[in-house]
């Protein structure tokens, strides 16, 4: 099932048109509001119609706040800044709940708003939804904001932690924080014995921490690595799996920039000595971006590389995440069957969680129950029960799974299996009934089928439960802007196993380098898959114990299209480089 926004959804309920829709969206562009407020500005839907819509859509209640008056002591259970962040304000509280109307009922807002309220823990908070015009009145009279003062207009990123322990920035503002703006000559010329770890929320340091996220998120980049050397700092990005040097911050603020990201995860600023692992998560341009941050370390300084999830930017369609025709017939049969194990391997970011999503999207429908236990929660779909690992809580990957088949799952998704026990729960599992997802970190599809039997599980347990194993990796797109034809030699045929007939007819690209490329002529990636479906013969050579390279010879005899082959393919499609071929897969 796919995710939809607010607008396709209007459309669908008849609502609006899809004229409206697209003028609405046109509007948003231009003014940077919501999508709700652009189609009640332009006549499109009553404010009444959409609000009793969204609280509808979200299982909420509905009300006017045209006669609401907040007391005093209502006023003290909400910061300021919460409640201009979430557009909310606390309408009344009797019997141990306290009522907060909201003009924006997304996910994050109903998640976080109930944390951030200053109330007894006994207090029970109760989210409704009301117009938006109603609620900035209020916000105006109760919340005012302070010109000059503590207050600013525009929302400054300040850290907080949720109940999971993970810090939050609030959304930062691409105005606020522009490079032009940051005062670098004030930092350079700061001396490194005056740099103060106490102070890392201030002035440019924080502008400048807060631009190197935005800019990398802009930019597309998958991780930030900040590393100190004794007279530099090196910025780079991982951009479609290669890193790009990028200009650096200043050398005197090594020490406050860890400590500024250190304080942005929650993490110890004071700790110095030892390896560090955390997590923040930021609303960039409107979307939700989790950010999971290690520090390392070094003879000049803590070495800092922080992963970039955007949660909004991949595609959950299975016929469009790299699968070939025939892949994906043998993958969709595979999910679509009503108990057993379907595993996707691969070295780390290789874009297993984006296919396990899209398997979960394809089969994800309101009859069933879909239970995931990840680490950490990267995409979010409906009618799904979505768990985090936490493992200082002692919610381990096996400690959740055994509660979870007390919970009558249809189906369920194991963000890794990485120990025995884990193992032994998830395979019983997809032999009494359920349907178990999950990943493995292995080389191809064969060697996962080992790697289980070497976690200690049964051959016959393992050809019993395991319907199929889609190993991927990923190659670098050709840049659109930048590509010419050219044409390969015999030398590189040779090297792939291609003959000169096999090309006839097609057409081979490569990219020149441009700015849209940062000069590297590539610009996006795409998966090459093997789907291994464990059918009669693979399942014979598993229950008779057999080695990997019997499992090989048994796959490739059943037709198995190897990650090689299918990164050939993607080379003759002329989406990729033979470079790319090489350096990405093996023979």
């Amino acid at each position: 099932m796919a995710i939809k926004r607010l607008g396709s959804l209007l459309v669908e309920e008849q609502m609006i048109t899809e004229d409206q829709l697209q003028q609405a969206l046109m509007e948003q562009k231009k003014t940077g509001e919501p999508l709700g407020e652009a189609l009640v500005r332009l006549g499109s839907i009553s404010e009444e119609s959409l609000y009793r819509f969204l609280a509808i859509q979200h299982g909420l209640d509905y009300v006017s706040l045209d006669s609401v008056d907040i007391g005093a002591a209502l006023v003290k259970t909400m910061p300021t800044l919460t409640a201009r962040k979430y557009s909310a304000i606390p309408i009344s509280q009797d019997n141990g709940t306290i009522t907060i109307a909201t003009s924006q009922p997304d996910d994050l807002s109903l998640f976080y708003l109930p944390k951030e309220i200053k109330v007894p823990s006994d207090v029970r908070p109760k989210i409704i939804v009301a117009p938006a015009s109603q609620i900035r009145q209020l916000l105006d009279k109760y919340f005012p904001v302070q010109r000059g003062g503590e207050m600013q207009t525009q929302q400054q990123a300040k850290a907080k932690e949720d109940p999971n322990g993970v810090a939050m920035l609030e959304e930062v503002s691409t105005e606020l924080i522009n490079p032009e703006d940051i005062d670098l000559q004030a930092v350079e010329e700061k001396k490194p014995e005056e740099e103060d770890d106490s102070k890392v929320e201030e002035g440019p340091l924080s502008k400048l921490c807060d631009f190197m996220i935005i800019d990398a998120v802009h930019k597309r980049a998958s991780d930030i690595h900040i590393n100190p050397y004794e007279k530099k700092i090196v910025l780079k990005y991982r951009i479609d799996g290669s890193l790009i040097e990028f200009p650096s911050p200043p050398v005197n603020y090594k020490r406050r920039l860890a400590s500024r990201y250190k304080n942005m995860a929650q993490l110890n600023i004071i700790e110095k000595r030892l390896p560090q692992d955390g997590r923040i998560h930021i609303i960039v341009d409107g979307k939700p971006i989790d950010i999971r941050i290690a520090t390392l370390p070094t003879r000049w300084g803590e070495n800092i590389v922080m992963r970039i999830v955007d949660q909004t930017s991949a595609n959950l369609d299975i016929e469009k995440i790299g699968l070939e025709p025939q892949q994906v017939l043998d993958f969709t049969k595979a999910i679509s069957q009503p108990y057993g194990m379907v595993f996707v391997t691969g070295p780390t970011a290789s874009g297993k969680t984006t296919t396990l999503f899209a398997a979960m999207n394809k089969i994800n429908t309101p009859a069933k129950n879909i239970l995931t236990v990840e680490d950490p929660v990267e995409f979010r779909l409906p009618h799904i029960i979505q768990i985090q690992v936490d493992i200082k809580a002692g919610r381990t990957f096996a400690s959740v799974l055994r509660a979870f088949l007390r919970h009558d799952p249809n189906i369920v998704l194991i963000g890794e299996i990485r120990d025995a026990e884990t193992a032994d729960i998830a395979v019983k599992a997809s032999l009494t009934g359920h349907l178990v997802l999950s990943s493995v970190h292995t080389n191809d599809a064969p060697s996962t089928i080992m790697r289980l039997v070497d976690l200690g599980i049964d051959p016959a347990y393992v050809g019993s439960s395991v319907l199929a194993v889609a190993s991927q990796r990923l190659v670098r797109r050709i840049c659109d802007k930048c590509k010419e034809e050219v044409k390969p030699s015999e030398e590189e045929l040779n090297r792939v196993h291609v003959t000169p007939e096999q090309i006839q007819g097609k057409q081979f690209f490569r990219g020149k380098g441009c700015s849209n490329c940062h000069n590297t002529g590539y610009r996006g990636r795409v998966a090459a898959f093997e789907v291994m479906p464990v059918g009669h013969e693979i399942r014979e050579v598993i229950f008779k114990k057999g080695t990997l390279n019997d499992l090989k010879a048994a796959a490739k005899a059943a037709g198995l299209m190897t990650i090689r082959d299918a990164a050939i393919q993607k080379w003759l499609q002329g989406l990729t480089t033979i470079e790319e071929v090489l350096g990405e897969t093996f023979e």
